[in-house]
């Protein structure tokens, strides 16, 4: 680790952030996969310039990941501030690296964000200035890390499906206080969310969570209290590399 980034890293270690603990937030997520049948890399290029000017222009993404397989990058996940569903189906089909066709998949789901570890705050080189703006123009003085100086954050995201054989409520009832504490014992969890359905049902979970060990990520899944007593039909692990997140969201809460 360089000098100036264990120095970036303390900065935000000890940096006091504003944390909103009230209601959840609805927002979207977005999982993109790119297509295996074409080359990534010569669509990209000339498309990024664009791809860049469509990011800040729509300026409502809070977290962005790449999704890294093998050590290669197959996608991205990112967290929308849009409630809108017309307004991010325009965000995402009208990118310039969707128009260019590199993703083979495309998938959005509804969410409600519980909690945005803000010392994590980053944000690609090009969009720094931009995001540090906007959460100054909105009252948080935030500084923003950005990753073009300190490099992608490695994580590993987690996705769970609730189980249509257990009353979820029920398993939350009795273990949600024990669940609460092993969120807490590991204190790994920088973004957690809980998936809705059309209906604003919970039907699952999404967290981001600070570990580059999967059998650490491991372990701390399958001593969940909720995994234990079956509140999950599935969990999909995948590692990413965190390079966007806006600490003007930070948020606390149990789900």
């Amino acid at each position: 680790m360089t000098a100036s980034r264990r120095h970036a890293i303390a900065l935000f270690a000890s940096t006091a952030l504003p944390v909103r603990a009230a209601e959840a937030k609805v927002m979207y997520m977005v999982r993109r996969t790119y297509a295996t049948d074409k080359d990534i890399a010569a669509l990209r290029t000339p498309a990024e310039p664009e791809h860049q000017k469509h990011l800040l222009k729509f300026g409502e993404t809070v977290i962005s990941s790449a999704i890294i397989v093998d050590g290669k990058r197959i996608g991205s996940v990112s967290v929308s501030n849009s409630a809108d569903r017309a307004e991010i189906e325009r965000y995402v089909y009208d990118d310039p690296f969707t128009k260019a066709g590199i993703y083979g998949s495309i998938g959005i789901t509804t969410v409600e964000l519980f909690k945005l570890n803000g010392s994590y705050n980053r944000a690609p080189a090009w969009f720094a200035p931009e995001l540090q703006r906007r959460q100054q123009a909105a009252g948080f003085n935030v500084p923003v890390m950005p990753t073009g100086n300190v490099g992608a954050k490695t994580m590993f995201a987690v996705r769970q499906t609730y189980s249509s054989d257990r009353n979820f409520e029920s398993v939350r009832a009795r273990f949600g206080a024990a669940r609460h504490q092993h969120i807490l014992d590991g204190a790994m969890i920088v973004v957690a969310a809980v998936n809705l359905d059309d209906r604003g049902n919970r039907v699952g979970e999404f967290s981001i969570v600070d570990t580059e060990d999967r059998a650490a990520i491991d372990r701390y899944l399958a001593d969940d209290p909720y995994t234990v007593n079956g509140a999950f039909v599935s969990t999909e692990v995948d590692r990413v590399d965190l390079y966007k997140l806006d600490g003007s969201y930070a948020r606390a809460g149990a789900p």
